[in-house]
């Protein structure tokens, strides 16, 4: 299972948060909404925001590579994902 490096939790599993979380909590404006998938090979599961979930609803269950470039992933360990999870919410 990919670890990182986390400079809060050490060496942790990761789970992939969107863009537009990683920019909420690091700005201080989290209420952007949290969704995330059933399946996943990491610690936690892929998460986005509101705004990404509406554009996957729009897919209508379409090939949603170019969903998954623009959401811009980013990698969080699976401690600052809870985090990310709770505040987003």
């Amino acid at each position: 299972m990919p670890k990182v490096d986390c400079q809060i939790h050490g060496k942790q599993g990761i789970g992939l948060v969107c863009q537009h979380i990683a920019s909420a909590i690091d700005s201080g404006s989290p209420k952007v909404g949290f969704f995330y998938g059933n399946e996943h090979d990491t610690a936690r599961p892929d998460a986005w925001c509101k705004a990404c979930e509406d554009k996957l609803i729009k897919l209508n269950g379409e090939q949603g590579d170019h969903w998954f470039d623009e959401a811009g992933f980013k990698v969080f360990c699976k401690f600052c994902w809870d985090e990310a999870k709770l505040v987003c919410t």
